[in-house]
């Protein structure tokens, strides 16, 4: 079977993620863009930052006294949209933080440094908005990458 034929019902798409944001909020943002309800995706190379105490919804501060910043070098995601408003996150990264080498964890409110690009595929049971299109090979090729450095992943959840 060939890699295309796998994917079948399946857009394969590119997207770039608002930084900012939490990484859960940005993808729900991403989802509802394209119309999707379920999406298996890569990213690479994302900056990140964690702040102490700071509330999923709250704007980003202009100062990072209360946080530590690092990188997502790979991870891949299955997003599952349980409604408008709620996204269920499942998958496995490699990632590290730059200000505290000793910590391990990613914690859920994980906040995007600045915007990322991702490639995935996506369903929906309506009619898909028109997509960044590029090809399953292209999508399969950056998942590839991502999984060469699996050995290092851990799992992540939000």
């Amino acid at each position: 079977m060939t890699p295309e034929a796998a994917c079948a019902g399946a857009e394969p798409f590119q997207d770039i993620l608002d930084g900012y944001f939490t990484l859960r909020e940005s993808l729900r943002q991403m989802m509802a863009r394209h119309g999707f309800q379920w999406a298996w995706l890569t990213l690479r190379h994302a900056p990140i930052m964690q702040i102490d105490g700071l509330p999923p919804e709250a704007p980003v501060p202009l100062h990072m006294r209360d946080g530590y910043a690092g990188f997502i070098d790979g991870m891949m995601l299955t997003a599952i949209s349980r409604d408008a408003s709620d996204l269920l996150l499942h998958g496995s990264g490699a990632w590290r933080w730059l200000d505290r080498p000793d910590a391990t964890g990613l914690p859920q409110d994980i906040r995007l440094g600045e915007p990322a690009y991702l490639t995935g595929f996506g369903l929906s049971a309506r009619p898909i908005a028109p997509l960044r299109r590029i090809s399953a090979a292209e999508v399969l090729g950056e998942a590839r990458d991502v999984m060469r450095d699996s050995a290092a992943f851990r799992p992540f959840t939000a």
